[in-house]
């Protein structure tokens, strides 16, 4: 059976145009998470109060984006008051720029496989500007992903998953109630 499955799987991969479609998937994979996680940064920002205690020492206008390289998708966001405001896809004017070496390098991180910070281990991630502030940044990343991913997948993606009270599950709630709203919002 594994015989079959092989070949079978070598006769796709060898087929005219698979790679220009595997990468068009990749990069679709790619742009739907980071359109997704964009405005989930300000959905967690109303609701979360650790994530609002975490980036009240920031300067106002701090302006960061995620993205992946060469010409991948990306998303640039920027402190405001006591939140954080999604800009929209492509880079503009970022003071911090957290690149994803490829697609096969941000997929993994980005589909809740591996966390962020063994990516920064395995040198899967380039930045460009301050890596102090960089490291902040990646602590309020985790703070997201904690209030949007299942508990099963948090205990796997991060190093110290917050410990969930009934408040932080009506917090989670009340991010997973204004995710979509808020993504439909930014699409249109």
């Amino acid at each position: 059976m594994d015989g079959v499955l092989k070949r079978t799987v070598n006769l796709v991969r060898s087929l005219p145009g698979f790679p220009a479609f595997q990468s068009g998937v990749k990069h679709a994979l790619c742009s739907t998470v980071l359109s997704v996680l964009g405005p989930a940064f300000e959905v967690v920002g109303r609701h979360v109060p650790e994530f609002r205690k975490e980036i009240e020492s920031w300067e106002e206008g701090r302006r960061f984006s995620l993205g992946v390289l060469p010409k991948g998708p990306s998303i640039t966001l920027e402190k405001r008051g006591d939140t954080i405001r999604y800009l929209g896809k492509g880079l503009k004017s970022p003071h911090i720029t957290m690149s994803f070496k490829n697609y096969d390098s941000a997929l993994p991180v980005l589909m809740s496989i591996m966390g962020s910070h063994q990516a920064f281990a395995e040198n899967r991630i380039l930045v460009e500007g301050d890596l102090a502030k960089t490291m902040e940044i990646n602590r309020v990343v985790n703070i997201v992903n904690a209030y949007l991913l299942p508990g099963m997948v948090v205990k796997n993606v991060l190093k110290m998953p917050p410990e969930m009270t009934l408040k932080n599950y009506i917090n989670k709630g009340k991010v997973y109630a204004g995710l979509v709203p808020a993504v439909v919002r930014h699409l249109i």
